[in-house]
């Protein structure tokens, strides 16, 4: 009995350990074995609807990104690269000690670098591209239906940022705006209200035009603000013009990204094998 039993177990784990790793999906070529599917779900806290959808998104996308023949030089890489680690004021020699510290290989890192930059030239080419840009009449239409996410006005200031760590020093060139005081920082900016925080606003707005305000202690030193010109307050649609088109771009962009794949989804081969 036990000679019989003996087989039939060892067949029984075989089978299970065959299983946990097998072939679940296939997308176009593209392998999904039930192994990721589970790593997947655990990592990401995804139902398995969800995961073996994103799955499928993701197989979708490699297999589109092949069949366009879209290639990153070397060169494109590197540069991404050095770009991303002067971003995080790293050297690449400090990223690679990082990477490695959290178990993942330089080589690894360049792949998935390269990947993310094929999936990127591929949205813009297959995309993006087919985003029309909008009409003045679509912005308005946008603009008026989520109005809610947008400033309802804005003044643009001419503004001399004048800063000392001496409170006396900043009085003296005051005095005197058209000479350099030693120990005086000026520094000409453009600024917008919507940015300001609203004690700076109130300042601002508290001072005329071609005058200084008063001074403030930020903690940190003495600074006194010389008010060039304030513009007219703009509201409505064509102080946020540029937002709108920007939030209206990206909206459509996705919509088109998700129309897409929606039909190469459609479109597909796609064979269950086991779930």
């Amino acid at each position: 009995m036990k000679k019989i039993l003996l087989p039939l177990l060892f067949t029984f784990i075989t089978s299970q350990a065959e299983v946990i790793d097998a072939l679940a999906i296939d997308v176009e070529g593209e392998a999904i074995t039930t192994l990721e599917i589970q790593a997947v779900m655990k990592k990401m806290q995804m139902s398995k609807k969800a995961t073996i959808e994103a799955l499928i998104h993701d197989r979708l996308e490699k297999s589109a990104i092949k069949k366009a023949e879209i290639e990153i030089n070397p060169a494109q890489v590197q540069a991404k690269v050095q770009s991303i680690a002067t971003q995080k004021g790293l050297t690449q020699a400090k990223m690679k000690s990082i990477l490695l510290s959290k178990g993942l290989t330089w080589e690894t890192y360049i792949q998935q670098v390269t990947n993310e930059m094929k999936k990127e030239q591929f949205f813009q080419e297959y995309i993006a591209s087919t985003v029309t840009p909008p009409s003045n009449s679509e912005l308005k239409l946008y603009y008026n239906t989520h109005r809610d996410k947008f400033p309802a006005g804005t003044v643009q200031m001419s503004l001399v940022i004048y800063s000392s760590q001496s409170a006396q020093k900043l009085q003296e060139a005051m005095r005197n705006p058209t000479e350099s005081v030693e120990g005086v920082q000026k520094r000409n900016i453009l600024a917008n209200s919507n940015e300001m925080s609203p004690k700076l606003l109130e300042l601002i707005n508290q001072t005329p035009n071609n005058s200084f305000s008063t001074p403030v202690n930020t903690g940190r030193g003495f600074v006194a603000y010389f008010v060039k010109s304030k513009g007219q307050s703009q509201s409505g649609f064509q102080s946020v013009r540029n937002q709108v088109r920007g939030m209206w771009i990206e909206k459509h962009r996705i919509q088109a990204a998700q129309n897409f794949f929606n039909k190469l989804k459609s479109n597909a081969n796609i064979r269950i094998i086991r779930l």
